[in-house]
């Protein structure tokens, strides 16, 4: 505790040496005393779920909060795009590789980091974070669903013991060796891994605020494992709980609220700063959901001060020709899609699936969403993507384009179960179908062909398939419905469909996903996520699982096999068809124009940016 006073005393010193001037005139001192005028950002998002923790499928948008709430991860990401260690957090790194080829890395953290409440953190808080989401408890008393604490040595024990929770399970590839110092051992069969420092890149969790201080950790050279005392995972997910009220975090900015589709952020005195030792100056954050057909109108007005990934024309048309709006852009590491469900509905046969793509008429979706701001793709990649810029030839060249083309749909439909009319024997005459006829496929039971799609309100991308579809389903015999409601519904949907028993309904979804600077599709198409939010579309194919695989198991830096082996899972992904790729295109982040160090690019976004930013002449 007097090491925490210490620090806000201090703190509080450096703001009034800072606030207070003297000047001299002759014999006479007088004192003034400037105060610089708090500052406020609000930037505005489409809706929010209000999951301020990770394992519960959140949207980039609660993402946005907790990247400026949770810091200190023992790595960073610069804005190339490059991996590299905390230097404000870690004081020292040791790397060290046992007769049985696990990998251990040894960290050491600096003394003066401190939670926004005022306590010490420790080497016990980053231990903690792996032991408690690593744990089954989290998964099965909490739901979350995630990744934490895999690729470490003896995960599956810990994190599927025998019986019904890991308390009292040593992990043996985490352990706590003192106040300031911790391991973390990485499974000889998980190496080597393209993304290696991804395994030990971990931030501390509040273990004195989840476990009010009654939680504690046992380590050994067995390794470590976490005795709860009056950890209550219940109430951490509870309504009430920390999932949804963070109040005790180590970012630049603490959180204070989360009312009517309106997060607030103040910032913290307590944290120490980035990667690079830099701190926010913005005295509170407002993330709020607006309109998004009138975002950039708001900006521009001065409603709001910032809306990020900007794509339509229109808008940052109007952004540019503004005075009171600036523009930044990058290109995206990642692409807009109409994802399909592989094991619900017609789409689980890839042929309806490939069907779908032919007549999903992209050039008008970005023709009426990009306004010319952006390209169409053919495969799951961005343009930001080392990987694709070293292969756009070659993606021109052995890909599958699916241009538009009924003839081609109705040809693969007709290799499918819905090749029927209505009887079940008679074969379906693509010559009868019109746009406006009720001409419907059906199956050899008497089932019809229906394609069921869920899209998001104030749209565009919406809006043009919809448009689309409802034109050209009936040419190739599909019944056409779509549900419009709310993002929030849509992710209800998208990530537990395969929850939902007989309630559930669509096959269809529009959104756009971007790409973690560590590119590892095992964790989206993979089937040991089968019936998991991870691999929300159900996909289960055994060549493209072989395909991932080997991409992770490249080692670090052979890009060559890497990139070999990427073209390979493109082409099988391209023909398998989970989603339709739209279109991946530039980003643009329109803001006031009196907001200056917007510094963006495709792997660091505002949040991450927060530290440049500030409003003045």
């Amino acid at each position: 505790m007097k090491k925490v006073l210490s620090v806000i005393v201090s703190l509080m010193l450096v703001v009034t040496l800072f606030a207070c001037g003297t000047t001299t005139a002759g014999e006479e001192t007088t004192t003034t005393t400037t105060e610089r005028q708090p500052q406020q950002l609000v930037v505005g998002v489409p809706e929010m779920n209000g999951e301020f923790m990770s394992g519960f499928g959140n949207s980039s948008y609660d993402n946005y909060v907790r990247s400026l709430i949770y810091g200190y991860a023992t790595y960073a990401v610069t804005p190339a795009g490059e991996i590299v260690i905390n230097d404000t957090v870690v004081s020292n790194l040791a790397t060290s590789t046992d007769d049985d080829g696990n990998k251990t890395y040894t960290f050491t953290i600096y003394d003066d980091l401190y939670w926004s409440d005022g306590v010490q953190i420790t080497a016990e808080d980053f231990v903690f974070s792996v032991l408690f989401t690593a744990s089954a408890d989290w998964r099965e008393v909490g739901g979350a669903d995630t990744t934490s604490g895999e690729g470490l040595l003896g995960y599956s024990a810990y994190n599927d013991p025998e019986g019904s929770t890991s308390e009292g399970i040593y992990f043996e590839g985490v352990k706590l060796i003192d106040e300031y110092t911790f391991s973390l051992t990485i499974d000889a069969a998980e190496l080597p891994y393209f993304y290696e420092t991804a395994y030990v890149s971990y931030g501390p969790m509040p273990m004195h605020e989840l476990a009010m201080g009654s939680c504690y950790i046992d380590s050994d050279e067995t390794g470590s494992t976490l005795y709860y005392g009056f950890l209550k995972i219940a109430n951490i997910v509870d309504v009430d709980g920390y999932r949804y009220y963070p109040t005790v975090t180590a970012g630049p900015y603490k959180f204070v609220s989360f009312v009517n589709q309106v997060v607030t952020l103040e910032l913290d005195p307590l944290f120490k700063g980035d990667y690079k030792g830099d701190n926010a100056t913005i005295d509170s954050v407002i993330i709020k959901r607006v309109n998004q057909t009138l975002d950039v109108d708001l900006v521009i007005s001065g409603e709001i001060d910032l809306v990020t990934g900007v794509i339509e024309g229109s808008k940052i048309e109007a952004a540019e020709a503004a005075a009171t709006a600036e523009t930044n852009y990058y290109n995206r590491n990642g692409y807009g899609l109409l994802a399909m469900t592989c094991d619900f509905g017609p789409t689980q046969d890839e042929k309806v699936r490939q069907a779908i793509a032919y007549i999903t008429d992209r050039q008008y979706v970005v023709d009426q969403v990009l306004g010319g701001y952006g390209s169409i793709v053919y495969s799951e990649y961005g343009l930001a993507q080392w990987m694709y810029q070293d292969s756009e030839e070659w993606v021109e060249d052995n890909l599958n384009t699916y241009d538009f083309s009924i003839s081609a749909a109705n040809a693969l439909l007709d290799q499918t179960e819905w090749k029927y009319e209505s009887d079940g024997t008679t074969l379906w005459d693509a010559t009868k179908a019109t746009s406006d006829n009720a001409y419907y496929r059906y199956n050899a039971s008497g089932d019809r062909l229906v394609i069921k799609h869920f899209g998001t309100e104030n749209n565009t991308v919406t809006t043009s398939l919809r448009d689309k579809f409802m034109v050209n389903m009936p040419l190739i015999g599909a019944e056409y419905t779509i549900t419009i409601g709310t993002f929030d519904t849509l992710l209800d949907h998208y990530y537990f469909g395969f929850d939902l028993g007989e309630d559930r309904t669509y096959c269809l979804f529009n959104l756009a996903t971007n790409f973690g600077t560590t590119y590892d599709p095992y964790y989206s198409w993979h089937s040991d996520f089968l019936n998991t939010w991870i691999n929300s579309q159900g996909m289960d194919n055994e060549d493209l699982d072989a395909l991932i695989v080997a991409m992770r198991e490249t080692e670090p830096g052979d890009n060559e096999t890497y990139l070999g082996l990427w073209r390979q899972y493109q082409a099988l992904w391209n023909e398998l068809i989970p989603n339709v790729p739209l279109y991946s295109n530039q980003y643009y982040d329109v803001y006031d124009s009196n907001l200056h160090g917007v510094e963006t690019t495709p792997f660091f976004d505002w949040t991450q940016a927060i530290y440049t930013m500030y409003f003045g002449d």
